[in-house]
């Protein structure tokens, strides 16, 4: 389900870098049982990053982007975030539909979670973020910072969108 022919150059060199090859299997059985008492459903996406990345932590490739600025890696492990937070999947749910699954922490200590379809958002704070459309946008965008960080859904109503939008 991920295509590794989508994921930037760059990217695919930082997650080498980071120790994944693309034999690379992790058995991700125990972190599935363990979030499915807690709520969580998994999904392909969610399986296929896992089992490719999972226990990965990938420093970014650029830490400056269009809009944000960004040094902390992208790890992928879904028990640190996951881990008795699923009303934070049902937050996502309530505001942008679909089934949501745990994938990691990217910047500030955001969550990360992909949905059936492999839309993939960050959670933290007051906002909610696109990381992208697809998982390989999603991995591009936190490793490259190429593009625009948006910003969702503003959860608090006393809150601005963070970033700003891009004009």
């Amino acid at each position: 389900m991920i295509d590794v022919g989508r994921i930037s150059p760059g990217s695919l060199d930082a997650l080498r870098g980071a120790g994944w090859r693309e034999s690379r299997k992790m058995d991700i059985t125990r972190w599935v049982a363990s979030l499915e008492r807690d709520g969580y459903r998994i999904n392909d996406p969610a399986r296929a990053v896992l089992t490719m990345f999972g226990g990965l932590s990938v420093a970014p490739v650029n830490e400056v982007g269009p809009n944000f600025v960004n040094g902390e890696p992208l790890t992928f492990d879904p028990i640190d975030v996951g881990s008795g937070q699923y009303v934070m999947a049902e937050e996502l749910h309530d505001n942008l539909g679909g089934n949501w699954y745990p994938l990691g922490e990217w910047m500030s200590s955001a969550s990360v979670l992909v949905d059936d379809h492999g839309w993939t958002v960050a959670i933290g704070f007051e906002w909610i973020w696109e990381l992208g459309k697809t998982v390989e946008e999603a991995i591009d965008l936190a490793l490259l910072a190429n593009r625009p960080l948006v910003c969702l859904k503003v959860l608090n109503a006393g809150s601005k969108p963070w970033p700003p939008e891009v004009v």
